[in-house]
């Protein structure tokens, strides 16, 4: 059964790049030296995320977050991902 998700990433825009996190995905992070890159990343790093974790313990995708920095924007991204019975999730494709 394939399974698309949706989350929010929080893009901080630096002097240096863009870092991203996923305020619903503790240790979902990754970085981007465009905005072009930083989406890519975006998405990798949220299949990376839900590949292998157990579809019973994914939190669920809360609302647009709320911003606290005037550099943060945020981005909802999907992934579509393929689920195998009871056990974990994996990567259909980019």
């Amino acid at each position: 059964m394939i399974r698309t998700y949706q989350y929010y990433a929080i893009f901080n825009f630096a002097e240096d790049g863009i870092n991203v996190s996923f305020p619903d995905l503790p240790g979902c992070l990754t970085y981007g030296h465009s905005i072009e890159e930083a989406l890519i990343m975006a998405k990798d790093a949220l299949e990376l995320y839900l590949n292998g974790e157990p579809v019973e313990e994914l939190p669920p995708p809360q609302t647009m977050p709320q911003l606290l920095n005037p550099n943060d924007k945020a981005y909802l991204i999907e992934v579509s991902i393929h689920y195998y019975g009871r056990g974990s999730v994996q990567d259909i494709g980019k």
